[in-house]
Formats: structure tokens, C-alpha cells, sequence
């Protein structure tokens, strides 16, 4: 597994609620996650939102989604990212949710999409769980209307994680790591905010909004 997808892979896994154990799998996709018992005091019986985190005032519809997370981006968004010859996306299912990731092995740049829908907290989870041990933690107003936060768990990390609040129960992480040669001149967080964005208007259209 690259140093950039295991870095990546940290990041949507910080914001399970429960233990995770992930088991990398030999082709090199992301590793598949697996919840284990959570605790009964644990925020499930807590009011949503908790722990600081932002209320979402007007929820988007969770069918909004693509069944297919490979589906969260159009072609010319992807391209637009990492260039002409992007690839394809590649999904996997992690703890956290569904995911897809576009991984250009020739630049280092990516872009990876998580549907946090598993822990059923939203926003929530990571306030209570993340933000504490976060490198790097910055509280954005909003995301084409949503509350979000970007952040990193290491300093050194070339990627960054911009979670999207888009209900209280459940978010959309989008991830962009830049080349090799960019990674010292651009800010990853702004990059993955800006690719959010692109995100949650498509997923407000698919919602007709």
C-alpha cells in the first residue's frame, strides 16, 4: 500500500465511532474495514448533534448518494483534478462506508470520496473522536450550504480530509492528495475543500436542489 493511500486511509478511519481492524488487501485497494463492539455508553444514545459539532439546518436526502461512490465525481471533475490521464475510479467498501479512489501512480496526485455512513453520527463523530488528536483541524463555515471541517491526524501528511456534514447522521469525506512536485507549493486542505464543493453540487442536483 502507498504512504499517500495509507495516509488517506487513516484519515476516513479516524472518524469511526467504533474500534477498527483493517486488513490490507494484496492488489493494493484500500483496506477493508471491519466495526467491532461499540460501546453501550457510547454517543448512540446521545442527541444529535453532540460534542460541539454544527447542526445541518437542511438536511440533503441520503438517496442523493450513487450507489456507486466511483459516480460522486463527473469525468471532466476528475480530469480537471489530476489531469488528461486521470484514471478511472477504483471502489472499496471501508468501515467507514462506501469509497472510491483516483490514484494517478506516475504524479502521486489522487482523489478519494468516502461516504461516512456507517457510525450514523455525522459531523458529530469526528468533534468527539478526531478533533482532540488532529494535526491539523479547521472548522469551515460552509461547503455549498453544509458545514465541514478539514483535517489531517500527522503535520506531514501531503493529503487532507474535508468531511462534509450534509445531515447529522451522516457526511461525505473527499481527500485530494497533489503530485509529488506540488505538494510543497499548494495547500492540500484548500484543494479538498474546492473538490467538496464540486461534490455536494452534484449531489445537490441529483437531489434537485
Amino acid at each position: 500500500m502507498t504512504r499517500i493511500l495509507s495516509a488517506v486511509v487513516g484519515l476516513c478511519l479516524a472518524a469511526v465511532l467504533t474500534a477498527c481492524a483493517a486488513t490490507p488487501v494484496s492488489n493494493g485497494a484500500a483496506p477493508r474495514g471491519t466495526l467491532t463492539k461499540s460501546d453501550p455508553a457510547s454517543s448512540s444514545s446521545k442527541a444529535l448533534p453532540h460534542s460541539g459539532a454544527p447542526s445541518v439546518a437542511d438536511p440533503l436526502p441520503e438517496s442523493a448518494l450513487p450507489s456507486d461512490p466511483c459516480q460522486a465525481f463527473t469525468r471532466p471533475q476528475i480530469v480537471e483534478a489530476l489531469g488528461e490521464d486521470a484514471p478511472e475510479g477504483e471502489r472499496d467498501d471501508i468501515a467507514t462506508g462506501p469509497w472510491c479512489s483516483w490514484q494517478d501512480s506516475t504524479t502521486g496526485a489522487a482523489v478519494f470520496v468516502n461516504y461516512i455512513t456507517a457510525t450514523r453520527e455525522g459531523l458529530s463523530n469526528l468533534y468527539r473522536n478526531t478533533k482532540p488528536g488532529a494535526a491539523v483541524w479547521r472548522e469551515i463555515g460552509s461547503v455549498g450550504g453544509f458545514p465541514a471541517v478539514a483535517f489531517k491526524t500527522h503535520e506531514d501528511e501531503s493529503s487532507c480530509s474535508v468531511t462534509v456534514g450534509l445531515a447529522d447522521e451522516y457526511t461525505v469525506a473527499v481527500v485530494l492528495a497533489p503530485s509529488r512536485a506540488k505538494q510543497d507549493d499548494v495547500d492540500a486542505c484548500a484543494l479538498s475543500e474546492r473538490m467538496a464543493g464540486a461534490l455536494v453540487e452534484n449531489l445537490r442536483g441529483r437531489a434537485g436542489r
